[in-house]
């Protein structure tokens, strides 16, 4: 007997959530349906037409992995995201949505995935440095082909300001140049030194970058705290509006 495809066979997916991974129903998800097409700006079009009521990701350059292990470049994506403690029947309604709106533009619709959910703080807060590559994970299953261009940004807290411009000096010169430092203490008394690296999504090139901050920070009492897929325009727009 074919076993189902729990992207498309909902009342499987649920008992399959429910028997092996021990899912309380009551307890949030982010359920993502994917729509792809070669028309990139339809996708576009329809996402702009859904983010009122969803959460969308557009992602133009997909790369696959084919039967023979040769990545190709897959059409690109649209996943719709709707988070809650969603009943079958609700799945099943918006899976029948996008569904229709698979069939009304051309678009192929790949089916419904279950992620749990993050919460905002966790998605634009820092993210503890032995966490960052589980982030990272989560984004190659949510379509970010591996190896594609993403910023990292790190940052270390140091006793004094005269250590983080100490550590910046000594970044600079393993080609980690491209820093702000802040000359203001946080509520610990600790002052901050923001890094921001041109990097990939590639995990172990990210705990790599990470260890050698991290190795470079001890000598003057400094230590990686925080790591986030930001460049310096993201930091300043999330952590300044914090402080607003």
């Amino acid at each position: 007997m074919d076993e189902p495809d729990l992207n498309f066979d909902i009342d499987a997916l649920f008992a399959h959530l429910r028997d092996n991974l021990d899912h309380d129903p009551d307890e949030e998800q982010d359920w993502h349906f994917v729509l792809s097409s070669k028309d990139f700006p339809a996708l576009e079009k329809v996402a702009g037409d859904l983010e009122k009521e969803f959460t969308v990701h557009l992602q133009e350059h997909v790369e696959e992995v084919g039967i023979d292990g040769n990545v190709e470049r897959g059409d690109p994506i649209l996943i719709v995201i709707q988070s809650g403690a969603l009943t079958i029947d609700e799945v099943k309604q918006t899976s029948q949505k996008i569904q229709s709106l698979a069939e009304e533009h051309g678009f192929t619709y790949e089916g419904v995935e279950c992620y749990d959910s993050i919460d905002d703080e966790e998605l634009f807060g820092w993210i503890a440095p032995d966490e960052a590559g589980w982030r990272l994970r989560n984004m190659t299953d949510c379509g970010v082909p591996e190896n594609s261009d993403l910023p990292w940004t790190f940052l270390v807290a140091t006793p004094t300001f005269d250590a983080a411009e100490k550590i910046a000096s000594a970044l600079a010169k393993t080609r980690l140049e491209d820093h702000d430092l802040y000359d203001e203490p946080d509520d610990d008394g600790n002052f901050g030194l923001c890094v921001f690296v041109e990097g990939r999504n590639n995990e172990f090139e990210l705990n790599e970058t990470a260890e050698k901050i991290s190795e470079i920070a001890k000598p003057e009492g400094g230590s990686l705290v925080g790591i986030q897929f930001y460049t310096r325009e993201d930091v300043s727009e999330v952590f300044d509006s914090e402080a607003d």
